[in-house]
């Protein structure tokens, strides 16, 4: 008779409630192994403040006014290291990146804050646009000019194994003056499969 055979003669032995009792432990047990699992997946990141040296930095039309960089900026009080995206005075200012995602990549979110720097004296009905593209195709964008981190997790359906561009977008949607944009820690979260 083997270790097992004499745990389930002891089951057998156990009143109905003491069963039901031991199933819900033995689903808890399982539930904590999974949860061990997930936990010590390995994790894949890409941040796009440490990479800032290999983007390419242009403009949709043309660059006067805009003002691009890596710097640490205050939205709000908060500061955080930062891509500056003032945008020029008519079009795009864009902070393209290309990305190699590795074949094991799964869930992948770009986690970002957006806002307008302190000391911005933007108009209460200037907007700026924030937009995010994937290979040259909007996948997330938003109007704003708070002056508080505004932050976004956007999950993204990445071709794994492949080398993916992606681009940091911002517009004047008024006037140019005090469109201080900014982007708070862009980087890239996944887990990788096993």
């Amino acid at each position: 008779m083997n270790h097992l055979s004499k745990l389930i003669a002891q089951i057998e032995q156990l009143d109905p409630e003491s069963q039901v009792k031991l199933a819900d432990y033995v689903a808890f047990l399982r539930w904590q192994e999974k949860q061990a699992e997930a936990s010590s997946a390995a994790l894949w990141s890409f941040s796009f403040v440490e990479a800032f040296k290999e983007a390419t930095v242009y403009a949709s039309q043309d660059q006067a006014g805009m003002d691009v960089k890596l710097a640490p900026a205050s939205v709000g009080g908060q500061s955080q290291a930062a891509l500056w995206g003032h945008p020029p005075l008519a079009g795009q200012a864009v902070i393209e990146y290309h990305v190699p995602i590795p074949e094991a990549a799964q869930n992948v979110r770009l986690h970002v804050a957006i806002g307008i720097r302190d000391g911005a004296k933007i108009a209460e009905d200037n907007l700026v646009a924030f937009s995010v593209k994937l290979n040259g195709l909007r996948v997330w964008g938003q109007q704003s000019n708070a002056h508080h981190w505004q932050k976004a997790a956007i999950p993204l359906d990445l071709p794994a194994g492949d080398v993916i561009r992606i681009a940091f977008c911002t517009e004047a949607l008024g006037s140019h003056q005090w469109t201080w944009a900014v982007w708070g820690q862009p980087e890239l979260k996944g887990v990788m499969s096993s």
